[in-house]
């Protein structure tokens, strides 16, 4: 079947919306009086939630700046002076000025005085008007890191320091009113919101401005944060983010008996359970649509200040994941549609990819992405094949739509789902099972995905079954198609497939083993990547079911945890049985 004029007309309807909301946001009213405001003093103290790293500080002092996935060493020139030829997101990083945090934990007189050299070489050289640095969402940013930054620097400097760097602030302050407030993306838009009330609480002059910046906050939240409590971007690492930048306008606002709007309050204790849904029993972030950072220690900080604690589901349909947590291990699948173009630049094709994760050691991953990544790792990393997931024919579930005009529309790539997805978790006796389909496939080949997943109650027994089932009954011709079902492992896992072909045993770094085995397809062992966490793709491998649908119906496997490793194990027989789905 063809889906192309299908495809053609959804893309023209939701541009043409896209174009109507930006002309929306560009008419709406900007923040009320700021032209009238100065900065003139420090406000409240907006404390990071986590420290910088103190152990960069002596490097970024020698002229080494690891930004953005790039390295630079300076040789006798400025940092904001350098030829024009890093990717953008070292000049993002180096311009949003994140790197004084690390200067700010080694909190000596030395580095004190060396990050005011570089805020003043900034402001002699005028980089500020530079595009990279002008952009809205570097402003914001800017701003943010310079009001927790702000006593760390005006500590004994001068007063020639103090009234430069006050009146930036008002200037950036301004900047980001005009065109950050009411910009078409909406990260950008609630970015700025956020800087905006960090602005106007972490300095003083500018307090006629604060009811509107919250009132833009509460918008952007209310707009941006689901029912569930994830965020349009289906990103996890975008929850790490907002919550560490929330929390400590919250504790601010209550430490000055300032009362914090109802909407952003209730953003932030929605937020909280979900970023405990999709953390691991490493604690760390589960890897979907963009994940490039795990952040167990960040979630640590943000999880700590959770006095609700209140318990997440096991599905949330608003933000498309379902959970199975037994014992030590934990799962998380994908089972939802792609976020809207405009939300997510990393967006995944990646309908019920899971993974699989035994306390603190990962098995079963997605690639990822990488901190930095440009739009070649971006590219592949979206693919459904970079995922723990079934591909049918080497087509992904999505049609993939990135080229200048959705780049000038959305800022990001247009994913446009072929079908829908839905899921049902439920709890049986001997343990729990998601069960979920997509009709990614339906049009191109008549075919229904079907996976279901069973872990039983002490979490060292995970059975999966997929399956291919025709769409139609006029559809059983079109169903001969080439399948692959792929499991990425993680680069600590070490894997070794028996020598029959028939199981893969999987030992993890504390000589745990898991035995892995299959039947319904021809099992091979081949080479992947694993993105996140790191500036380089890191070598792993990935298990391979691959197949013809219909021959057999359905593909069976199971991952069965065995005890520590200390000898050599005898090749076990096959285990792939039934899933246990109507145990009583």
């Amino acid at each position: 079947m063809n889906s192309t004029p299908t495809t053609v007309s959804g893309f023209v309807g939701f541009g043409a919306r896209q174009l109507a909301n930006r002309i929306m946001h560009a008419t709406s009213p900007g923040i009320s009086s700021i032209s009238r405001s100065k900065c003139s003093g420090l406000g409240l103290s907006l404390a990071s939630l986590i420290q910088g790293d103190a152990s960069r500080a002596p490097g970024l002092y020698r002229g080494i700046f690891e930004l953005g996935g790039c390295k630079t060493v300076l040789a006798g020139t400025s940092i904001f002076e350098l030829p024009d030829i890093r990717p953008p997101s070292f000049d993002l990083a180096l311009h949003s000025f994140g790197w004084l945090h690390d200067l700010h934990a080694a909190n000596t007189q030395l580095y004190r005085v060396f990050a005011r050299g570089l805020v003043s070489e900034w402001l002699a050289l005028k980089t500020y008007r530079s595009k990279a640095a002008r952009d809205p969402k570097t402003v914001a940013s800017r701003i943010i890191n310079w009001t927790q930054s702000a006593q760390f620097l005006l500590r004994g400097a001068s007063k020639e320091f103090e009234v430069a760097f006050l009146e930036s602030m008002t200037r950036q302050t301004r900047l980001l009113a005009r065109n950050g407030i009411n910009h078409f993306q909406p990260a950008i838009r609630l970015g700025s919101a956020i800087a905006m009330v960090y602005a106007t609480f972490g300095t003083t002059g500018l307090e006629n401005l604060q009811k509107s910046a919250l009132h833009r906050l509460s918008q952007e939240l209310d707009q941006q944060i689901l029912v569930d409590g994830g965020h349009v971007s289906r990103n996890g690492e975008t929850l790490v983010d907002l919550l560490l930048l929330l929390l400590p306008v919250r504790d601010a606002l209550q430490t000055a008996y300032i009362e914090l709007p109802a909407p952003i309050n209730a953003a932030i204790e929605r937020m909280f359970p979900m970023l405990r849904f999709l953390a691991h029993s490493d604690h760390g972030l589960a890897v979907f649509n963009g994940v490039s950072r795990t952040s167990p220690g960040a979630i640590k900080a943000i999880l700590d200040r959770d006095e609700v604690c209140g318990k997440p589901l096991s599905h949330a349909p608003m933000s498309g994941y379902s959970k199975l947590v037994s014992g030590r291990t934990s799962i998380l699948m994908d089972t939802g549609n792609p976020a809207l173009p405009g939300h997510n630049i990393a967006v995944a094709c990646s309908p019920l990819a899971f993974e699989l994760c035994d306390g603190p050691h990962r098995i079963v991953v997605n690639c990822g992405n990488k901190p930095g990544a440009d739009r070649n790792w971006l590219a592949a990393s979206r693919l459904t094949s970079a995922h723990s997931t079934m591909t049918v024919g080497c087509l992904d579930t999505s049609v993939i739509i990135d080229n200048t005009f959705t780049r000038h529309l959305f800022s990001t790539p247009m994913l446009l789902g072929r079908g829908t997805v839905e899921a049902e978790v439920k709890t049986e006796s001997l343990g729990g099972i998601i069960s979920a389909s997509h009709t990614c496939y339906t049009k191109a080949f008549g075919l229904v995905h079907q996976r279901r997943l069973f872990l039983n109650n002490d979490g060292a027994d995970l059975r999966g079954e997929d399956s291919l089932v025709p769409e139609y009954a006029d559809a059983a011709a079109q169903q001969q198609t080439d399948f692959a079902i792929r499991f990425h492992l993680h680069p600590s896992v070490k894997a070794n497939i028996s020598r029959n072909g028939s199981s893969i045993m999987l030992v993890l770094p504390n000589k745990t083993g898991w035995q892995f085995s299959a039947r319904g397809g021809l099992l091979s062992l081949e080479k992947s990547i694993y993105l996140p966490d790191s500036r380089s793709a890191r070598p792993t491998n990935q298990i391979v079911i691959s197949g013809v649908s219909g021959r057999p119906d359905r593909v069976l496997w199971a991952f069965k945890r065995m005890k520590k490793v200390t000898k050599k194990i005898s090749e076990p027989a096959l285990i792939a049985p039934e899933l246990p789905l109507n145990a009583g």
